[in-house]
């Protein structure tokens, strides 16, 4: 084997490994990807369940959260105190919310869930005390245009139930 023969292998064998290196780099950047989407997935629902925990451990606070769910309830039908309590935990609702929409806009969360979750944030936000708490927060500017009209542009769910 001549010299100019080694030099062809060796530039073969470099080349394959060159392909080589690009296919391994696509997998491990698709594996990434599932892993980062999957773990955002995971923190977005365990940030929610761990704050309906905190409610359902209170069993005057779950009593008002579920009263300001019923569409005969009025913003004017609780008390001062009442109200603040839902006002701050509509505040953390949708702080979670947000994130999600961010988390969805930036391809970390899937379409799924992230329509899932829009669908039941204009479904509440619909009803009597959160749309108060809704309009509130939006004269506040705390949160991107963005996700407001994601929010204020989706069709709310026809079937809203409230456990009673």
């Amino acid at each position: 084997m001549t010299l100019a023969d080694l030099g062809s292998l060796g530039e073969a064998l470099g080349g394959a490994a060159v392909i080589f290196s690009i296919l391994y780099l696509i997998i491990e950047v698709r594996r990434n990807t599932r892993a980062t989407r999957s773990g955002s997935a995971w923190n977005s629902t365990v940030a929610l369940a761990e704050l309906c925990e905190v409610i359902g451990n209170n069993p005057q606070l779950a009593e008002l959260c579920i009263r300001s769910l019923d569409e005969s309830v009025r913003p004017d039908d609780l008390t001062a105190e009442e109200f603040a309590q839902i006002f701050f935990i509509a505040r953390s609702v949708l702080y979670k919310y947000e994130a999600q929409w961010y988390l969805w806009s930036e391809g970390s969360l899937s379409e799924e869930m992230w329509q899932n979750r829009r669908r039941w944030a204009k479904s509440w936000v619909s009803l009597p005390v959160p749309a108060r708490v809704w309009e509130m927060e939006k004269l506040q500017h705390q949160y991107a245009a963005g996700f407001i009209e994601s929010i204020d542009t989706m069709e709310a769910a026809a079937n809203f139930a409230v456990p009673t």
